[in-house]
């Protein structure tokens, strides 16, 4: 009784947009591979094109953003506090936005890390991109959430979630560490001012795990009250 009827108060017309959401800024993030690829192979109109794709996600994103706003100002009743879906939205918008930052960084330097980094900067990237598939699954979740009224089984699948999500943070906080020793080992080999923008591309790569993780924290809070 208590599910069908919080379902049928609130219904799919806040969180689907939010989902949909979610899923175009994942798509932002998943394009960053083949882009660092196309680098590595000096295929410099390939990444260019990749980027373009990252660019326009990205401001579909935006639009996205936009009407989700709009729509949670003329909402009465909703699921989750306002504030609270407004901070969800702000950090998945984040996702996108670094990953295109990312992309605008390594097109315009021409990015291209060596050799024998190569393969460690595509490791660290896919634990970052995992740490941000990880919260996709979570915010996909939520209407089952809100079908149980925010109990039952579902929550302690969602703590399993987040607890993966927090586990896959802690990997890639470890292979930043990594990147950035064997980087700074090979700094008299690469012009410095190319080292310098090596390590800006190590940080925002991060980033995006570290948004990924901050949206899971706002998702356990919320479980939690």
């Amino acid at each position: 009784m208590t599910t069908n009827y919080l379902a049928g108060i609130f219904g799919p017309s806040v969180l689907k947009p939010l989902q949909q959401h979610m899923t175009v800024c994942i798509e932002c993030v998943t394009q960053l591979t083949p882009l660092v690829e196309a680098l590595n192979q000096q295929e410099f109109a390939s990444a260019e094109s990749i980027q373009q794709q990252i660019i326009s996600r990205e401001q579909e994103a935006d639009q996205q953003k936009s009407l989700l706003r709009q729509q949670l100002g003329k909402s009465l009743l909703l699921p989750i506090p306002r504030g609270d879906l407004l901070e969800i939205l702000r950090l998945q918008d984040k996702i996108a936005n670094r990953a295109r930052d990312l992309a605008g960084l390594m097109i315009g330097r021409k990015m291209v890390f060596p050799g024998e980094l190569q393969a460690d900067y595509l490791s660290f990237l896919s634990s970052c991109q995992e740490s941000c598939l990880q919260a996709e699954i979570c915010i996909k979740e939520l209407d089952e959430l809100l079908e149980t009224g925010f109990g039952g089984k579902m929550v302690d699948l969602m703590n399993n979630f987040l607890q993966r999500l927090d586990d896959v943070e802690s990997l890639t906080d470890d292979l930043k560490r990594e990147l950035e020793i064997k980087l700074m080992a090979l700094e008299d080999q690469v012009h410095p001012v190319q080292v310098m923008f090596m390590y800006r591309a190590i940080t925002l790569t991060a980033n995006l795990a570290d948004q990924a993780n901050r949206l899971g924290n706002r998702l356990q809070s919320q479980i939690t009250r």
